[in-house]
């Protein structure tokens, strides 16, 4: 089945038919440039909106006339944060714009980096309309705006490879190979030769790997992007086929630390750790990831493109969880969220705080583990009623903690509907708990919100809360706002 969502990111990004009458003109300089001007800053709140979806581009003034001379002398762009950090303003060929971000927190860096990149390569699009020494101007009207804008983040080596490679992982994701949805992935080496046979040259006649290479039958079955990869080039030239796994263990066994990223993946993040290798894969859900400098960086689904920025999120999501006798306790639920975001398992993950005070307000005493509570009928302990069933269920893990829990069992006692709520030295005080909502919640979010939402919303109330959805999103909730979502 073709991938619906795929099929219209599916593109190349050629010039429109106003820029190709500006490319035609571009030798010659000529009045009034407004509309020129005017495009682009569609193009460019069309952007930020793709990497920011719930974000609010407003442009302040109004440049009805436009001289060409003057534009074209102005600093191209300028960004400049407000005290809070809670928006931008960008200045543009002498148009100012204002970025406000949909929730009300301060930007990443890594964000705030994302939208000077963005800014950039759509100025370097401008200016390459008219400027016939701009480098590269030709070929990036060949790939994704958005697709260039990835490779500019990264900022590697062979600055159309990541492009070509990502265009060939999404035209195999409207692939199937007998029925099958097509998985597959490469390793974009950040050396000259593959440090793994490093003194094997590629041989001539490589292809480039790009989008051609999948319409060549038997292209879908030779890696599957999970176990195996294509290798590239720095030349975006096809090199072998490695196991990941084992590639990753030759090449970066000094390095031992844990990977945030979902488990399936974790040899994709660990085999970019240095050396400015980049890993794409396409996944069985048909999402694309991006690897680099060992974590995950970017997603593509739902038609877009996602920076995630994992390890800033973690360490937001490990300050709100704060001191614990568990010092691992923010990092064991962190990784069972996002292993059930990559099964596209709904999941609520709770840290109460203050457990004497907001356990009697969250939870019903029969969904409390340690509870003490009367069975219905003292002669028949056997025949309980289904309020009271669940708890045999509670017997398999009451009393242990976090940490007493292989991730495995945490991530199946999470996957249940309802919530697992800890304390914050990880204790279990329930799971599978359908969570009580204060009714001023309720009210505010019924119209909008879904009901793991509501409860996540109540819940961050008494602690941090990471909420999963089944769509692969991983959201932190605190004091009621949400505050990060990848």
């Amino acid at each position: 089945m073709v991938n619906q969502t795929m099929r219209k990111a599916v593109r190349f990004d050629a010039p429109t038919l106003a820029e190709q009458t500006l490319l035609a003109r571009s030798e010659r300089h000529y009045g009034p440039v407004s509309k020129v001007v005017g495009l682009y800053q569609s193009v460019m709140r069309r952007t930020l909106e793709h990497f920011f979806p719930d974000s609010v581009l407003e442009i302040q003034g109004d440049r009805s006339i436009i001289d060409w001379d003057v534009v074209m002398q102005e600093t191209p762009y300028k960004l400049s944060d407000d005290t809070d950090r809670l928006a931008i303003d960008i200045e543009w060929r002498g148009t100012r714009l204002t970025f406000q971000p949909g929730s009300p927190v301060p930007l990443f860096p890594s964000e705030r980096r994302m939208i000077d990149v963005i800014v950039h390569a759509l100025d370097h699009r401008f200016r390459s309309l008219f400027d016939q020494d701009v480098n590269d101007r030709v070929e990036r009207f060949n790939y994704l705006t958005e697709d260039l804008i990835i490779a500019d983040f990264l900022a590697t080596e062979g600055p159309f490879r990541i492009p070509a490679a990502l265009e060939a992982l999404r035209v195999a994701a409207l692939s199937t190979y007998e029925n099958k949805r097509v998985t597959t992935g490469a390793l974009l080496l950040g050396t000259p030769n593959d440090p793994t046979t490093p003194g094997r040259e590629n041989l001539q006649g490589a292809p480039q790997f790009n989008a051609r290479l999948t319409a060549i039958k038997g292209f879908h079955r030779l890696c599957d992007g999970l176990r195996t990869v294509f290798v590239v080039d720095p030349q975006g030239e096809l090199v072998r086929i490695a196991d990941i796994d084992q590639w990753a263990e030759r090449t970066q066994a000094r390095h031992t630390q844990a990977h945030l990223c979902p488990r399936p993946y974790q040899s994709h993040a660990r085999a970019t750790i240095s050396d400015g290798h980049v890993c794409v894969a396409l996944t069985p859900s048909q999402e694309i990831k991006v690897f680099s400098r060992g974590e995950m960086t970017f997603s593509f689904s739902d038609g877009r493109w996602r920076l995630l920025d994992i390890a800033s999120k973690f360490a937001v999501w490990r300050e709100a969880v704060q001191r614990s006798s568990d010092d691992d306790l923010a990092r064991r639920l962190f990784q069972a969220a996002i292993n059930l975001s990559e099964s596209r398992v709904g999941a609520l993950l709770v840290v109460a705080r203050d457990p004497e005070k907001s356990i009697p307000q969250l939870i019903a005493p029969v969904d409390r583990m340690n509870e003490e509570i009367a069975v219905d009928d003292p002669q028949d302990p056997e025949n309980l009623s289904p309020r009271l069933a669940k708890r045999a269920l509670h017997h398999a893990v009451r009393g242990m903690t976090v940490s007493q829990l292989e991730p495995t069992v945490l991530e199946a006692i999470a996957s249940l509907d309802g919530a697992v709520v800890t304390d914050p030295d990880g204790g279990l005080v329930t799971f599978g708990a359908i969570l009580r909502i204060n009714p001023e919640v309720l009210d505010l979010g019924r119209s909008v919100q879904g009901a793991r939402t509501l409860a996540a919303l109540a819940a961050s109330q008494f602690g941090p809360v990471l909420k999963v959805s089944e769509d692969g999103y991983v959201t932190m909730f605190l004091k009621g706002r949400r505050v990060w979502e990848f």
